[in-house]
């Protein structure tokens, strides 16, 4: 196989794997001002919260446009929810009915730093919404998406640089 296609070959994978790699995926942590911590990661349109009183695990494929930031504004239908929230120490599951009442699971932030988890909890229904206010957020991993492939073509020419040195010394 020439040099020219083997480069070639290596480009293309390079810039596929960078292409692969999601320009906004990226995982925010808020701790809320009460200690409990909620995750979303957008990548894989999932989210927790857990706390005290709260252990709930979420997705819905609308996580993948939450854009973060310290007081977001969103709003996000979930397909899943499951886990408990802890009322008067007894555990109540999520549940969408409310009698012949029913609504749709949902993440919330206001944008004045107030987010909601809206679902009713209990069957029968003991509690609504859980609303928190966020006490600080960060952002826990921003993959940038040309790493993978500036990583494939820094690989390349150490390899290049390797098969030169072999003929040089030859």
């Amino acid at each position: 196989m020439s040099k020219f296609i083997k480069t070639a070959a290596i480009t293309v994978a390079a810039g596929a794997m960078a292409a692969a790699t999601p320009a906004s995926a990226a995982i925010f942590e808020y701790t809320m001002n009460n200690g409990d911590v909620l995750t979303i990661d957008t990548q894989a349109q999932t989210g927790t919260w857990t706390g005290s009183r709260i252990d709930v695990s979420f997705g819905g494929t609308e996580l993948g446009d939450f854009l973060g930031g310290a007081t977001p504004n969103f709003s996000s239908l979930l397909t899943t929810m499951t886990g408990t929230r802890t009322i008067r120490g007894v555990d109540y599951t999520p549940t969408r009915t409310n009698g012949t009442r029913y609504h749709d699971w949902m993440i919330k932030g206001y944008g004045d730093g107030r987010i909601n988890l809206w679902s009713w909890w209990g069957d029968p229904v003991i509690a609504g919404d859980y609303v928190r206010t966020i006490g600080s957020y960060r952002v826990v991993d921003v993959p940038a998406p040309g790493v993978v492939g500036l990583l494939a073509l820094a690989l390349a020419a150490l390899g290049f640089g390797r098969r030169r040195r072999r003929k040089l010394a030859a």
